[in-house]
């Protein structure tokens, strides 16, 4: 079981607001020893983006999987966990059936497979958003007492692998788990009852995702401030978002209230606080009847205008009208800009280290739909260029504020690493997976989008500088 000490990545400590086109500066505030430190001078290195689409983790397209039982079934189906990175995917749509066991608990056997399913994610290099669900249509029967107790019971499995869980779907209610009719489940009482519990089983760095906006207002009614969303102590900083009828009709099979003006209201009331979520989900059509489209849902950049609006990181490809994207000529655009993207700019790194610090500075900037939802950690690395001796600092960024369409310049200003012997060194940059369990997995490491800085085998992105420790 992992603590939150072991998921939890320092806030940034300092985030100013620099230009109106979003340029932040983040970095390590002046110490005791060195509270004014020099204006920063060395190598300035500028870097070019690239348009190639490639793997991140906790975003992108993503397939639908039946990680435990298929309807009407006791027995797991195949699935080619495997092979999923190979046929473009870091993050799956995992759906666990608890359909045999709506009147009592859930077998010590079937608990033991999903725990197997779940070491194969990780195995494989991928993470899933999750959900549980008692019937694929229909009208599901169990009971309040029979829900909370197989969240009691799920408890240890989520908490075991929650480093490859992004985001638990509230689940369970309904059809599909899409909190629709479900008995005594209906009032909204017991529908803040299930999610607390689901927030209670999850680690404090994980989301729970609700299916629509008059879901989110039970617990946000007033919605999300940036104060808010990274206050661990406020519900809405565990909160996130599946539209999982995006584009069916304009709204979205009553993910927003089905007429205006109030369907207007539900749109800005999202995308208010969508940038501090984890958005994804799916298609369920075709694109918006025909008729009125007041927000221009119909056209290939009003598609691309609302993926951006409410910064979405991921959604499906095998489910939906995903053909006319291609059509349109914007799934590599779509397959680019989902979640994240981040590209260095510049870096300064001086060529030599003097006074026993590391000073240097990168830029960062987010071309992407949306920012990281999870913690990430930031680290500078230093590797010897003869012995190839690995050192890493920690630095004090929070890439979940480097939100869409933003700027980052990161000022590094502190000691250098304990014993590091004298020589060339190269600087490289490192965005692990904060859980131990696969914090030294390449494949959980964020790649920045620049041409000739990615390490596949190390999870690093080089910079192309080197610095001398005397």
């Amino acid at each position: 079981m992992f603590s939150s000490a072991y998921a939890r990545v320092a806030f940034g400590l300092l985030v100013l607001l620099l230009a109106a086109c979003g340029t932040q500066t983040q970095g390590n505030p002046p110490t005791d020893s060195n509270p004014n430190p020099s204006p920063l001078s060395g190598r300035t290195m500028t870097y070019s983006p690239t348009d190639e689409v490639f793997l991140n983790p906790e975003r992108g397209f993503r397939p639908g999987v039946q990680l435990g039982y298929s309807q009407g079934s006791t027995s797991l189906a195949g699935v080619d966990l495997p092979g999923m990175r190979g046929r473009g995917y870091t993050l799956i749509q995992a759906y666990i059936s608890l359909e045999p066991f709506q009147g009592g608990p859930i077998s010590d056997t079937y608990l033991n497979q999903l725990r197997g399913r779940l070491q194969g994610m990780r195995d494989a290099g991928i993470k899933g958003s999750v959900r549980f669900w008692y019937t694929w249509g229909g009208t599901p029967r169990s009971s309040k007492a029979t829900i909370l107790g197989h969240i009691r019971q799920l408890t240890p499995l989520l908490r075991d692998y929650a480093d490859v869980i992004v985001a638990l779907q509230a689940g369970f209610l309904g059809s599909w788990g899409e909190w629709g009719d479900h008995g005594e489940m209906n009032s909204a009482d017991n529908k803040r009852e299930l999610v607390n519990a689901l927030l209670a089983a999850l680690p404090p760095d994980r989301r729970v995702q609700l299916r629509t906006v008059e879901h989110l207002r039970l617990f946000v009614p007033n919605g999300i401030s940036e104060a808010q969303a990274f206050d661990a102590s406020f519900i809405g900083s565990r909160l996130g978002h599946h539209n999982d009828c995006f584009m069916v009709n304009q709204s979205d099979a009553g993910t927003y209230a089905w007429n205006d003006p109030q369907r207007t209201t539900d749109r800005n009331y999202l995308s208010s606080m969508s940038k501090y979520m984890p958005i994804g989900g799916e298609m369920c059509g075709d694109v918006p009847e025909a008729g009125s489209d007041p927000y221009n849902r119909r056209t290939p950049q009003g598609q691309l205008d609302e993926f951006a609006r409410f910064n979405w990181s991921w959604i499906s490809n095998d489910f939906g009208n995903i053909e006319r994207w291609r059509q349109w000529g914007i799934y590599d655009t779509i397959a680019r800009k989902l979640g994240y993207r981040f590209s260095l700019t510049q870096s300064v790194v001086p060529e030599v280290a003097t006074g026993g610090r590391l000073r240097l500075s990168f830029t960062v900037r987010n071309d992407g739909w949306a920012a990281p939802f999870n913690p990430r950690p930031v680290r500078v690395v230093l590797r010897n260029t003869q012995s190839r001796q690995v050192y890493s600092l920690s630095v004090n960024a929070d890439p979940r504020r480097w939100y869409a369409g933003t700027t980052q310049t990161v000022q590094v200003d502190q000691p250098l690493p304990a014993g590091i012997a004298p020589g060339s060194y190269e600087v490289l940059l490192h965005f692990p997976d904060p859980y131990p369990s696969i914090a030294a997995r390449p494949e959980y490491a964020i790649r920045l989008a620049n041409p000739d800085v990615w390490e596949a085998t190390t999870g690093y992105n080089k910079l192309n500088q080197t610095l001398r420790v005397p």
